[in-house]
């Protein structure tokens, strides 16, 4: 794969730093699920081969955000003219949510995603509970954008995820259909193996990716390809753009 790959109109991918690359792009809105805290991180791999619960877990292989990480990451993303999506756990939630706010973004209470069933691990090396936090945030535009669902539980077939610290695709397409319109274009800077493309090309929506590990970044192109090539019935199809609704 090279540098760039454009798999179809309004669908590109690139393989580089995010923070060299958004600058230099034009999108929509951010839908994204970047690495969590540092310190969940650092405990995971530490701990990787001989968890203290006794099993051999495999290494993150990617570190995770300090305060300051955070902080710096939220005026590139905040600089999209719609929705600002950003998945983390409760460490980074506030981090995020005053960074957003001091950027004169308009912020709501974390959106929980709750999956019933996920293993727990209280020796700090990973998930203490079965909620990861979305910090959505809008400008005025969005202001009578539609009522929108107050969180998301996890579902039967919600297991997919394509690489280790991934998300089922069903939640990133609901996050896409809920934040989204038709023809937007989503930003993912931490685009991983490619899960919030495959929901932008099931959903109508165009999609740019950022993704910094080369062997993600090859996943990621061939699992949004074979999206992209997959033959739809007209059931498949994306709605239409709604109307605007009530103020959220």
């Amino acid at each position: 794969m090279s540098l760039v790959e454009h798999l179809a109109e309004g669908v590109t991918l690139y393989c580089g730093d995010c923070r060299e690359i958004v600058p230099t792009l034009a999108f929509d809105c951010v839908i994204t699920d970047p690495p969590y805290s540092l310190q969940l991180h650092a405990a995971h791999d530490a701990r990787h081969a001989n968890g203290n619960d006794g099993t051999n877990r495999k290494a993150l292989g990617y570190a995770g955000l300090s305060n300051a990480d955070a902080v710096a990451l939220a005026p590139l993303l905040a600089a999209c003219p719609g929705w600002v999506v950003w998945m983390t756990d409760h460490s980074l939630a506030p981090v995020i949510t005053q960074a957003l706010s001091d950027l004169g973004r308009c912020i709501f209470p974390p959106l929980p995603y709750f999956h019933p069933g996920r293993s727990v691990r209280l020796s700090g090396d990973g998930p203490c509970s079965w909620t990861d936090w979305i910090i959505v945030a809008r400008t005025t535009a969005q202001s009578k954008w539609g009522t929108l669902r107050g969180g998301y539980v996890a579902g039967e077939g919600w297991n997919d995820k394509a690489r280790m610290g991934g998300k089922p695709t069903a939640l990133m397409r609901a996050l896409v259909a809920d934040y989204s319109r038709h023809g937007d274009a989503v930003l993912d800077p931490f685009m991983g193996a490619g899960t919030t493309g495959v929901a932008c090309v099931q959903e109508g929506r165009g999609f740019v990716g950022v993704e910094i590990d080369a062997d993600a970044f090859d996943i990621a192109c061939r699992r949004i390809a074979a999206e992209i090539a997959r033959p739809r019935l007209p059931l498949e199809m994306p709605a239409a753009k709604p109307t605007q609704g009530a103020m959220l």
